[in-house]
């Protein structure tokens, strides 16, 4: 696959810039998920004193691979190139150093000559009782917002809301099924699901059109309603349950 020469040859280069202790991969490749659509996560351990001057390679090391058609710079976990080549793979080279970088995931280790990732241990990322909180509140208003579209009839923003409901309550089943890794949220969350489970949803975001918000948004409740149940104990003190069967109501007496 192009992301494993992409890999190879990238990866031979910063290997031999001289800020470099060691590379290692996170994201699916680390994981052992990887396929012809997954991006690279390339990581770069640095010395502290060659930081400065390892950026303003990256690029160049990068392009030992193809020219890049697209990049920009972020700071997620550490200063990051975000790249997209000619031959469309989106690659992104992050730069840690010792003191900043984190044991969150799991990693493969493609060059440590000086040992530095030997006491790596990957810890799992769930989501605190106080993330999963706030989802399920915003999934609450959320209903109001979508109830005062839909009277109105505002479709189109019904519609956008009906898809933020989705998306909200997607990520708290991702917390159910596989809570330690439930901050990748969504993403390869059809991995997760049971054949009924997947079902339900595909059917529920396929019904996501105007005329059928209705109906959608009311299964979207009842499967909200049994994620709260499952998650009562787990909830903050900051949860209410009586706003959102309130809301419940509502939704119901739109049919």
């Amino acid at each position: 696959m192009k992301q494993d020469e992409a890999i190879r040859l990238i990866g031979l280069a910063v290997k031999g810039d001289p800020a470099v202790r060691a590379v290692f991969l996170k994201g699916a490749h680390a994981r052992g998920e990887q396929d012809v659509y997954s991006d690279v996560d390339l990581y770069c351990l640095v010395h502290s004193e060659g930081l400065t001057d390892f950026l303003a390679r990256r690029i160049s090391h990068m392009e030992s691979y193809k020219p890049l058609i697209f990049w920009s710079e972020a700071n997620f976990v550490g200063p990051q190139i975000v790249g997209v080549f000619e031959d469309g793979l989106h690659f992104d080279l992050y730069t840690v150093t010792e003191e900043s970088l984190k044991q969150i995931e799991q990693i493969l280790v493609l060059h440590d000559p000086e040992g530095c990732l030997a006491n790596y241990k990957a810890e799992s990322f769930p989501m605190s009782d106080a993330e999963i909180t706030r989802l399920l509140s915003g999934f609450t208003f959320s209903l109001l917002e979508f109830e005062t579209a839909y009277l109105r009839g505002d479709l189109l923003w019904a519609h956008r809301l009906g898809s933020h409901l989705a998306a909200d309550l997607m990520t708290v089943l991702r917390h159910v099924i596989d809570p330690f890794t439930a901050q990748l949220g969504i993403k390869r969350l059809h991995r997760k699901l049971s054949p009924q489970q997947l079902d339900e949803l595909t059917g529920a975001l396929n019904g996501l059109g105007p005329d059928a918000l209705p109906s959608v948004v009311q299964k979207l409740v009842d499967l909200a309603a049994a994620l709260i149940a499952e998650l009562t104990e787990r909830l903050s003190e900051n949860w209410n349950q009586r706003f959102f069967d309130f809301m419940v109501k509502r939704i119901y007496a739109l049919s």
